[in-house]
């Protein structure tokens, strides 16, 4: 079976890197599948399509990086109605990209009928195996088992595929992770070859945590150990190759977003300008200093409580906290994520700026929240350069791959590594160590353990898209939001604006902050309390796609559902 030839040509452009002699094709329609595989330039034309295809995205994809859903989906931000207020139908989420993963399988059945030199397709290969592994994990914490489909369909094969066990759907994820880690590259984190493409340690730290959410409770109802054993084996040996090639925390955890490719970054999405932008800046930052987006990403009141203080102990009861100046002696990773009234935010540049979000400092779409999330918004940027992001998406990073160690660790008994990993994190962020525990309580027991764990990753991963699918693979939605609502703050002026206008920029708030403003606390949630269904840990296959195929079933939990996404 060839390849369809308009594939090709757009395959072609889109090329990750210009290449003379393809642009110089007369005829790109008459390119035959077949000869792709008798050419590195057209077989790396079609591995871009692939990336393209697969890569994290922006809106618009099937899957999604610089976004705000998944901040609403949990208590990090307002919003997420349908998931958060229990009103989700069989149609509400629908990810099904099985015309990406066809053509992950041409490569995968065609490539060796080629002539390219081994070296080469085995890296290519490498390359579609973990896109394909990606593909199918992504469907899988979604829905459990899907139809498996590993080679391109014919027109005169069956079509209506049914749903394959997510227990034989993991393991070919793993297998293909295994494949991909056998063929791609090893990449030292400081090269020139550490540019974007994929390497073994992506692999290896995609597996481990492909491993660590199959031994969560959402897949390990029963807590088979040997699941997490298998986790932490994963992620051990992505950490230990990892270090071994130069990947490691970045210093400085405030402007890892903003050094390209630097060593924490293992699987990314990179964009530039004009080719391939976001909108994530633009959409966070105030209106009054951005464009053509807003809205997103107001943080919660409850995320702001989560940050410890400078010494890593939690505010309850803090001698050091202060509940009008909250923002005083805070765990320093607080700074990077949260901008406050009154707090220094020198957007577009502008020295000394402060953003204020007091009831009246704010004529264009003032938060809610009383609160602005600055995490990965490079504040040297003008409104034009926010709207047409440029920073790099890290999906996972090195501080992952430690939590996930961690995790795995702790559930298996070994206690003192988690210790290990939460507090290179802690470090890194220069929190006080105190007696060397930088802030955690000595002795914890596992259960103690795992909630240190859930909220060292609530702070560190803030926006980054992890915090939904930590609730949902532990299934913490009931136990920790239901019945509650989120909130922010309101906060008034107490003096007359005119007196207020005569001292702002140059008085001393943290000594004269409660002179000047009143907190009120507020609900972000007004009409409803929280109400996750219990059945969104496996979600409902679109009707669209039962009606296409007759042997899908649908999940157990929804109308008709006779699928057990648990085996």
């Amino acid at each position: 079976m060839t390849t369809a030839r308009a594939l090709f040509v757009l395959a072609v452009s889109l090329a990750l890197g210009g290449c003379k002699d393809i642009l110089d094709l007369k005829d790109l329609e008459a390119v035959d599948g077949r000869d792709v595989w008798k050419d590195p330039a057209l077989a790396q034309a079609y591995v871009n399509r692939i990336y393209a295809d697969n890569l994290p995205q922006f809106a618009g994809g099937d899957a999604i990086d610089w976004s705000a859903a998944d901040a609403n989906n949990s208590d990090e931000s307002p919003g997420g109605n349908a998931f958060m207020y229990g009103q989700l139908t069989e149609n509400s989420v629908n990810y099904w990209p099985y015309a990406p993963i066809r053509r992950i399988n041409i490569l995968l059945t065609q490539i060796d009928q080629g002539t390219i030199d081994t070296l080469i397709t085995k890296r290519l290969k490498g390359e579609a195996y973990f896109f394909r592994a990606w593909r199918y994990w992504e469907m899988v914490k979604r829905y459990g088992g899907v139809p498996l489909i590993l080679t391109p369909q014919a027109p005169t094969d069956s079509l209506l595929v049914a749903r394959d066990s997510t227990s034989k759907v993991v393991r070919q994820v793993v297998s293909d992770l295994d494949s991909a880690v056998a063929l791609l590259p090893a990449t030292q984190a400081t090269s020139a070859d550490n540019n974007g493409r994929l390497h073994k340690g992506a692999a290896m730290a995609l597996k481990g945590r492909v491993l660590l959410y199959y031994a969560s409770p959402q897949f390990n109802r029963t807590n088979d150990i040997g699941r997490w054993q298998n986790a932490y084996d994963a992620n051990l040996v992505a950490r230990d190759y990892l270090a071994s090639h130069g990947f490691g925390l970045y210093p400085d955890f405030a402007g890892l977003w903003f050094v390209d490719m630097n060593k924490e970054a293992i699987f990314v999405r990179r964009y530039s300008y004009p080719v391939s932008t976001h909108r994530w800046a633009a959409a966070t930052r105030p209106l009054d200093v951005s464009q053509g987006a807003t809205g997103a990403n107001r943080p919660t009141l409850e995320l702001v409580n989560a940050f410890p203080m400078w010494d890593g102990r939690p505010i309850a009861g803090n001698p050091a906290y202060d509940t009008l100046s909250f923002w005083k002696n805070r765990d320093p990773r607080f700074y990077a994520t949260i901008a406050y009234n009154g707090a220094v935010w020198e957007l577009n540049g502008q020295v000394g700026r402060r953003q204020w979000t007091y009831v009246g400092s704010e004529s264009n779409n003032p938060t809610p929240s009383g609160l602005y999330a600055r995490k990965a918004v490079n504040p040297e940027d003008d409104a034009f350069e926010a709207f047409n992001g440029q920073t790099q998406w890290i999906e996972m990073r090195y501080a992952e791959v430690l939590m996930n160690v961690a995790e795995a660790a702790n559930a298996i008994g070994n206690t003192q590594v988690a210790y290990d990993q939460i507090i290179a994190l802690r470090v890194r962020a220069r929190i006080d160590p105190g007696a060397g525990l930088y802030g955690l309580d000595a002795g914890m027991t596992g259960a103690q353990m795992q909630n240190a764990i859930m909220l060292e990753r609530q702070i560190e991963f803030a926006y980054e898209a992890k915090r939904h699918w930590d609730l949902r693979r532990n299934m913490l939605f009931e136990s920790l939001l239901n019945g509650t609502r989120r909130h922010g703050l309101k906060i008034t002026l107490l003096v007359p604006a005119a007196t207020w206008n005569q001292v702002r920029d140059t008085v001393d708030l943290d000594a004269t902050y409660g002179q000047y403003f009143a907190h009120q606390v507020i609900s972000l949630d007004p009409q409803f309390t929280i109400a996750w269904k219990s059945n969104y840990y496996f979600y409902a296959i679109p009707s669209s796609h039962l009606q296409l195929n007759s042997n899908l079933k649908q999940t157990i939990g929804w109308a008709g559902g006779t699928f057990d996404p648990l085996p």
